[in-house]
């Protein structure tokens, strides 16, 4: 089978521009405005901020995952945070509370309780906070099986990446899945790999092909030109025909070499007669 292989590496300064951009930005998840379920997304390194309600004399309950109590509000205005989770935490008059830089650790359900002066429930919100690393910039390459079949493979690494193929703005592939419900889209969108993905097209097709990956937080693409697998094939028969020739023509030499140096002065055989 013939194989020849066009690889083209992208660049990956963009993407580190990108993250950079990312990182020096912040994430704010909003518990002071409705209620019910929210969703929340932010960047690795990116600063974290829960805006909470600015009301006074009341009691406040930030719990996260069912189990860890992440901010207690008392009536007498003492506030208790959780250690592990707000990182350099800083509590305003506003109702303004930073986490520090967001880590994958941050990434869970959030419940805000807010209680009155006689312990009624005044408000619960539910916010679902998705902490990701963005995208990197798409690796595309076109490998040629054959002059009428082609691969198409291209991959980034991020968490939740999903892959958009196009040729000449004709979709060829859109991996972009709708999340069915919320427990099963988390592990999804966390899973942090070098995605690829491979498909296969016909060898003779030629245009613009563009790699559009993304998540939630972020976004990147690669183009390239593809060339037609006829005429990359076209001429490897003819190598094939003169490296054959050659080894060939190698093998004759090495024969003639051993019939130069063939030993002439053997014994001639003596036959019974002339022994007598």
């Amino acid at each position: 089978m013939i194989s020849i292989s066009m690889i083209f590496t992208a660049l990956t300064t963009a993407a580190l521009v990108i993250t950079a951009a990312l990182a020096t930005g912040s994430v704010e998840c909003n518990f002071s405005k409705g209620t019910g379920a929210q969703m929340c997304f932010g960047a690795v390194g990116q600063l974290l901020i829960f805006q909470l309600s600015k009301t006074s004399n009341t009691e406040m309950t930030l719990i996260k995952d069912d189990k860890y109590i992440i901010l207690k509000i008392q009536k007498n205005q003492k506030v208790t945070l959780h250690e592990e989770y707000v990182n350099q935490s800083a509590l305003f008059n506003d109702g303004t509370i930073k986490l520090g830089k967001a880590m994958k650790r941050h990434t869970g359900n959030y419940v805000l309780e807010e209680f009155g002066s006689e312990g009624v429930l005044l408000k619960k919100v539910n916010v679902h906070l998705i902490i990701q690393a963005p995208v990197s910039k798409p690796a595309v390459s076109q490998t040629c099986l054959s002059p009428e079949q082609m691969n198409i493979s291209c991959s980034s690494e991020g968490d939740g990446t999903e892959f958009i193929l196009t040729l000449d703005d004709l979709l060829l592939y859109n991996s972009k899945v709708n999340m069915e419900s919320l427990a099963d889209s988390t592990a999804k969108q966390n899973k942090s790999s070098n995605s690829n993905v491979t498909i296969s097209l016909h060898g003779q097709l030629t245009g613009n092909l563009k790699c559009l990956v993304l998540n939630n937080i972020s976004r990147d693409e690669t183009v390239i030109h593809l060339k037609s697998c006829k005429d990359l094939v076209s001429s490897f028969p003819v190598v094939t025909v003169a490296v054959a020739a050659g080894v060939v023509a190698l093998l004759l030499l090495v024969a003639l070499c051993l019939g130069v140096l063939k030993p002439r002065n053997q014994p001639r055989p003596t036959t019974t007669n002339e022994g007598k």
